[in-house]
């Protein structure tokens, strides 16, 4: 099982769709998992970094593979 932190960079394993998505929802999780933290009386502050830090690596590979599947271009913004 992957730990938190710990992602599988290969389409050997999944799909390129598949891990995208896979990683698409962790985030979409995680950032369910810090409004429920913050909506609790006295939230947990450690937690919330601890689920931020995982959410912006998710975040990181999520570009890193968008950036990959533009062979290293980058889109205007």
């Amino acid at each position: 099982m992957i730990g938190s932190g710990e992602f599988v960079n290969s389409e050997a394993a999944f799909g390129f769709d598949d891990y995208r998505g896979c990683l698409a929802a962790r985030h979409a999780n995680l950032e369910r998992a810090i409004q429920e933290e913050w909506a609790r009386p006295v939230p947990d502050q450690l937690r919330l970094t601890r689920l931020k830090r995982e959410r912006l690596q998710v975040k990181d590979a999520l570009v890193g593979l968008h950036v990959a599947r533009l062979g290293g271009r980058r889109h205007a913004r």
